[in-house]
């Protein structure tokens, strides 16, 4: 039995890994995967899913490393030769496109916690006042950002003040999944779910 371990702290891929890693390499193949992951993008962006159609585009660019140093090495090529420094415009690239993927998922606010059950309490007794359930848990919602607010602003001053702030994080964390799992609960309660 052949081992492929040469120092037993280290791991090295056997021959077989190999060849496949440098099969997927291949031109054709990296071809026709651009093609799909193209296809992709282009029915992901049709359907507003940019994220989605993101991160396929940087899945494809993570499985072909070879084309990506490549590209990259171009690219730096070029903008060394304009005196641009490459970092500063990679930074201005990505910014851009999490600018743009930012503005092109923003949506209307909508509640998330309690929701359901809102809409579960205005159909489960009949004859309230829609606005008043609106209200009530309109108020919960208020206190809620309030407190985290509140709790956020103090863990950044603890953390300024080189005081513990991880102890002062931990209560607006418990809030956090006291609401969320309060949330939840209600949901299965209800069967709002």
């Amino acid at each position: 039995m052949k081992t492929y371990l040469s120092n037993p702290m280290r791991i090295t891929q056997s021959p077989h890994n190999r060849k496949f890693l440098d099969k997927i390499q291949n031109p054709q193949i990296a071809a026709l995967t651009a093609v799909i992951a193209g296809i992709m993008i282009t029915f992901a962006c049709s359907k507003g899913m940019y994220l989605t159609a993101l991160l396929t585009l940087i899945g494809l660019l993570l499985a072909f490393p070879k084309v990506l140093l490549m590209l990259y090495d171009r690219f730096e090529q070029m903008i060394r030769h304009y005196k641009y420094s490459p970092v500063l415009l990679m930074g201005i690239a990505i910014g851009f496109v999490i600018g743009l993927l930012l503005i092109l998922t923003v949506e209307p606010a909508q509640a998330q916690f309690f929701n359901r059950t809102q809409t579960w309490m205005t159909g489960a007794i009949p004859g309230i006042d829609t606005g008043l359930v609106a209200l009530i848990f309109n108020v919960l919602r208020a206190l809620f950002v309030i407190y985290l607010g509140i709790g956020l602003v103090k863990v950044i001053q603890s953390a300024r003040n080189d005081d513990d702030w991880q102890q002062m994080a931990r209560t607006p964390l418990i809030l956090v999944v006291t609401v969320t799992m309060g949330d939840i609960l209600a949901g299965i309660i209800t069967g709002a779910v």
